[in-house]
Order: structure tokens, then C-alpha cells, then sequence
């Protein structure tokens, strides 16, 4: 009776409770807070609720990082190629790829599907789209931004000499990393994040 919430009162075992919320059904906890009301129980103590509210987050947490392990991610420009102008020109004609941002993507998977039609990706195979793409002809929406970015296949050489607001796609601008505790006791990062 009220054990469906048993891990609460693992976390926080000083805690008369095991559900914090008055409406989680918790049998136990609303027993002791009569007796306590009656005066047949004292001291009755409660974790602090930022600390339980930092345990709430750190489960929803776990939960949106194993969503977001499972999504497929753009690969990181450390590990695209880096292609000349020329070699870029030569590449184009054997493949759909289009220069948005210093980003070279092959964009053969998405002309059919391209919502202004495909006259707007093939006129501009071999090109830099960058200024039609940011608003030019129409301002992308947050899901094209990641949908481009998954088509990265390599970067222009002096093409991205910087990180830009651009070179980040707004589905990983908050990444969910994990600290683990290194051996000789300091902490360092699983994973880099994006801020």
C-alpha cells in the first residue's frame, strides 16, 4: 500500500513519506500525518523539496538522454572531409550536393520531398545556397535546420573557419552529457556538450 513509490524512500529515507505530492496515493504516508495530526506521532520529517525536485530532474533527465541516444545525429565536422571549391564542383556532378553555411550536404534523399518543390535544391547543386536557405527565399523552419544537418558530407575548405550560430542545428544546441568520476578522483566529461 503506497510501495509503488518505494524508491522515493530509498533516496530519501529520513522522509516520512513515500509519494511527496499530497494526491500520489501513498496509504502509509497519509496514516502517519493523521497520527501525527492527533498527536500519536512527533517529529515528523520532510527531505527538502529543492533536493527532492533535483532527484525528479535527474529521472527526467535519464529519461531524454536515452530519447535522445536513440535519434541519429549529424556527424561532427572534426570527422567530414574537407573539400576544395574545385573539389566540390567535381563531386557535384555526380551528386546532389549543395554548400549551406560552410556545410557541404548531399541532398539526393530530400529533392523529391523538398516542400517549394525540387527546382529550388537542384537549381542550386554545385552552389552556395547559404543565403537562400537563411531567408533569401524562405526562412527554414527548426526540423529543416536538423533535417540539413544530417545530410552533411563534408565542409568546404576556409568554409568554416568558425563556429556560428549555423553550425550548430537547434536539435543539439542543449545536449544531455554525463559526468563520470575519473579514477584518480576528478571529474571529466563522457561526452562534450553543446551550450
Amino acid at each position: 500500500m503506497g510501495e509503488g513509490y518505494h524508491n522515493f524512500h530509498h533516496q530519501f529515507p529520513m522522509d516520512y513519506r513515500n509519494a511527496f505530492h499530497w494526491y500520489q496515493y501513498d496509504p502509509t504516508k497519509w496514516f502517519i500525518a493523521l497520527c501525527g495530526a492527533l498527536g500519536w506521532a512527533s517529529s515528523l520529517r520532510r527531505f527538502p523539496y529543492n533536493e527532492i525536485q533535483k532527484g525528479v530532474l535527474t529521472m527526467q533527465l535519464k529519461g531524454l538522454k536515452k530519447l535522445q541516444d536513440s535519434l541519429e545525429w549529424p556527424a561532427e565536422p572534426k570527422d567530414l572531409p574537407i573539400l576544395t571549391w574545385d573539389e566540390f564542383q567535381e563531386a557535384s556532378k555526380t551528386r546532389q550536393l549543395v554548400l549551406v553555411s560552410g556545410f557541404i550536404h548531399d541532398v539526393s534523399s530530400i529533392v523529391d520531398e523538398h516542400p517549394g518543390g525540387r527546382y529550388h535544391l537542384t537549381n542550386n547543386i554545385g552552389k552556395d545556397a547559404s543565403a537562400a536557405f537563411f531567408g533569401g527565399v524562405y526562412n527554414h523552419s527548426n526540423a529543416a535546420h536538423n533535417l540539413l544537418s544530417t545530410l552533411r558530407v563534408g565542409i568546404l575548405e576556409g568554409g568554416l573557419e568558425v563556429v556560428t550560430e549555423h553550425s550548430i542545428p537547434p536539435g543539439q544546441r542543449l545536449v544531455i552529457t554525463e559526468k563520470k568520476a575519473l579514477l584518480d578522483g576528478s571529474e571529466g566529461h563522457k561526452k562534450t556538450c553543446v551550450e
